[in-house]
């Protein structure tokens, strides 16, 4: 049989080369931004004499001609910085702004006046690839006024004029101020920073408790929350007090800033009370206590969402509780209000970065709905056709709070939450999902259990028309944890007030948080408020109540409050007049107290010594005593003139007694 060979071979290939992409990436919107607003200002100012001024190197890509897929590991495309503009040398993750996922890295040359972006093997297989790029960098400048040119990718030209601050100001009367607000960012740091002046006209507070408040307005800009060790609150003197010169010329004292009312309490001159409150979202600042007439400045942080959208926030002052309008006029018009508003663009940071479309996936990201950034993990989702509602995958959170569906054909589906987080209420909602060829972001919340809870306030004596609703402050800890760890709580929940004889009754329903977001359960208790500085009273302080003052006290977990009413003392004078004789043969005589209550009958004050009178017109007196009942009823006290065993006398030794007032004895 003739023998049938095979012949066979084997190809080896050759690596294949990264490719150069530069001739294939579509740049858009480049430009220089100031890195102090984000914007690409008409406008640069910066200090008289500076020769650099910092700013951002802007811009867009995409690969609209490029298939998905084509892009592969180790591509990279460049991007050259205009003349005039010195790169700030940096690297960068080049991260899918979605997933978090990293694609690839991206490198700026100060040297080669060149951006190199370069992608990594997770790149592989996804489309539409296109992101971002902000570089720090430096412009040159002569320190005066002058205008500069640049040239940008594309044929693209941007004017820029650089000015000194103040070559354009005029100084303005202004009178009264004693607030005014403002804020600045820059693209190196993580934050956005805020600034008050406070009392700049001098005014004097003393007596007064004075509280700045402000608020991130989310229904106007972005979501920002403050940051505690960012505060700071000085003396400082201003270059003026009644124009609109108002640079800090100096700084002085620095005050410790606390959360904590009980450092605040022990050293109030020295210190200011910061209480953050809605979430990190607003926050109070009682002031020191001897503020007097000296001028401040109140310097702190918030978050920034870095994203290039606007942060607003709205401050007041206040004095004893009433608003104050923040000057009385400003070049001559009543322009004062009592609401300080800012805002603060926040600009993107130094970076870049890269999206690439999901194809076919669904992409799940949980969180918490108080607090978006807190992400949940372990929550199990059921991914159903809507047409039969066969189930077709079950995916779970990941430590980022999200989940990845496979590739699923084109058509409709139903995404449902089967599994919530340990200490959250399932999600009910079904969600609808029509897929095409891109993939479909789905944002889902998620509230925490809650827990009911319950105060109350006892007025225990004292007169009925003393009681009133009183301020309860809210505090919370973990379970392991004692009440002396426990923390206000900085969320912006109303109770349900009630009274029934003397005892209101506090009750927050559905509102507050069961577990903590690491799940551990939460113990709530509360704290009755001062009135005006709502400084939490302690054991054994007093409040006042139509000039009436009740103790304060709490149970050991502190739910329940009790005022008990601090009976008031009084001294009592007894006075005794002898008419003829002579004092030295004048009867040893006692006075006897009594006391009658309102509408009464007089009764032995048991408690008190029996006094000898003096053997010449003179007084005793009776110290200590007590004003009022229990129940706040006063006391009439009067005397009566007894023996030595405290039998009533009328007649002795030739001498008649006569009761002339209620503690008053004529003897003769």
């Amino acid at each position: 049989m003739p023998l049938l060979v095979l012949f066979g071979s084997i190809a080896l290939s050759n690596p294949v080369q990264a490719q150069d992409l530069t001739d294939k990436v579509t740049l858009s919107n480049v430009e220089i931004r100031n890195s102090g607003t984000g914007v690409a200002d008409e406008t640069f100012w910066h200090s008289k004499g500076q020769k650099e001024v910092r700013a951002l190197y802007y811009g867009e890509y995409s690969f609209s001609n490029l298939s998905a897929g084509e892009i592969k590991n180790g591509d990279y495309f460049t991007v050259k910085a205009p003349d005039g503009l010195d790169l700030v040398d940096a690297t960068f993750e080049l991260k899918d702004s979605v997933s978090g996922e990293v694609l690839g890295q991206v490198i700026a040359d100060s040297a080669t006046k060149t951006i190199t972006f370069t992608f990594n093997e997770k790149v592989e297989g996804k489309q539409n690839i296109r992101g971002t790029f902000n570089a720090t960098s430096m412009l040159k400048t002569t320190g005066e006024v002058n205008k500069v040119t640049y040239r940008l990718p594309g044929d693209k030209e941007q004017t820029i004029i650089f000015k000194p601050f103040g070559s354009d100001s005029q100084d303005v009367p202004v009178e009264g101020e004693i607030g005014y607000k403002g804020g600045w960012t820059n693209s190196d740091t993580d934050h956005l920073a805020w600034w008050m002046r406070i009392n700049r006209a001098g005014e004097d507070l003393t007596g007064k408790v004075v509280k700045i408040n402000d608020s991130i307005d989310t229904s106007k800009g972005s979501l920002a929350t403050y940051l505690v060790d960012s505060f700071k609150f000085f003396e400082v003197e201003y270059k003026t007090n009644n124009t609109s010169s108002a640079d800090v010329v100096s700084y002085g004292h620095e005050y410790k800033v606390t959360t904590d009312p009980t450092v605040y309490q022990a050293n109030p001159n020295d210190t200011a009370l910061l209480t953050l409150k809605n979430g990190g979202t607003s926050f109070e600042l009682l002031l020191p206590t001897n503020t007097g007439t000296k001028t401040l400045r109140l310097e702190y942080s918030t978050t920034t969402p870095a994203d290039g959208t606007e942060v607003v926030n709205s401050a007041g002052i206040t004095y004893d509780g009433v608003p104050q309008k923040s000057w009385k006029s400003w070049d001559g018009k009543d322009t004062g209000s009592i609401t300080m508003k800012s805002g603060v663009k926040s600009v993107k940071g130094a970076g870049a970065t890269v999206t690439a479309d999901l194809a076919g996936k669904i992409k799940i990201t949980k969180y918490d709905e108080a607090d978006a950034t807190v992400k949940l993990s372990g929550v199990v989702f059921e991914i159903l056709k809507k047409s039969d509602r066969t189930k077709v995958a079950e995916i779970t959170t990941d430590e980022h709070g999200v989940a990845l569906s496979p590739v699923l054909s084109e058509g409709q589906y139903i995404v449902k939450e089967k599994a919530p987080k340990s200490g959250y209420v399932a999600n009910s909602q079904e969600f609808e999902v029509e897929m095409k060829k891109e993939g479909v972001p789905l944002n889902i919340s998620n509230k925490r259990e809650t827990v009911d809870f319950e105060a109350t306030k006892t007025w225990a004596g004292g007169k009925s028309t003393d009681y009133n609703k009183v301020k309860l402050g809210l505090y919370v800890h973990k379970e392991g944890q004692t009440i002396e760890d426990s923390k206000p709580v900085s969320g912006n929940y109303d109770p349900e007030v009630t009274e029934s004889n003397g005892v209101y009754t506090y009750k927050w329903k559905n509102q507050l948080p069961k577990y903590d977001v690491d799940g551990t359960k939460l113990i709530y208790s509360v704290r009755e408020l001062q009135d005006t500085t709502e400084l939490p009273l302690k054991e054994g302080e007093k409040v006042a109540s139509n000039d009436h003052n009740y103790v304060v006290s709490y149970n050991a977990d502190k739910t329940q409050v009790t005022n008990t009413y601090e009976v008031p003392k009084t001294k009592v004078t007894a006075n005794k007049v002898w008419t003829g004789g002579r004092d030295s043969v004048r009867p040893s005589l006692f006075f006897k107290l009594y006391r009658t209550l309102e509408g009464g009958t007089a009764e032995a004050v048991t408690d008190a010594d029996q006094k000898e009178v003096p053997k010449t017109d003179g007084a005793v007196e009776w110290s200590d005593l007590p004003a009022t009942d229990q129940n706040g009823v006063t006391y009439t006290y009067s005397v009566k003139e007894v023996d030595k065993d405290g039998n009533p006398v009328t007649t002795v030794d030739g001498y008649t007694s006569e009761q002339t007032a209620e503690l008053t004895v004529t003897n003769k």
